[in-house]
């Protein structure tokens, strides 16, 4: 049987994901005079990807999951990660 995470762990997490929300949000609104630019963009996609695996390892449990399925789902939120940033950058790159 699964053990399910402790309130210290679970409380942690939350407030390490509301410190990681603020600080996006800071990255976000830093340039709000013009666009966020690629470095910018890298920060706030680097910052949800850390609160995504947060969740997945502390919320749903993913920590006590077997490694297969762990690395899974991290290959997934890094994939995710890296096309959404792409799709930003690669229009940006090529009219330089």
């Amino acid at each position: 049987m699964t053990q399910h995470p402790s309130h210290s762990r679970l409380t942690f997490a939350w407030t390490l994901l509301m410190v990681l929300t603020i600080a996006s949000l800071m990255a976000g609104r830093a340039n709000i005079a013009g666009p966020l630019g690629l470095t910018g963009s890298a920060v706030v996609l680097t910052v949800a990807a850390v609160k995504a695996h947060r969740i997945l390892m502390d919320f749903l449990n993913l920590r006590d999951a077997p490694a297969g399925w762990r690395g899974a789902f991290l290959l997934w939120l890094g994939l995710v990660a890296v096309a959404i940033w792409l799709a930003a950058a690669v229009p940006v790159l090529l009219s330089r």
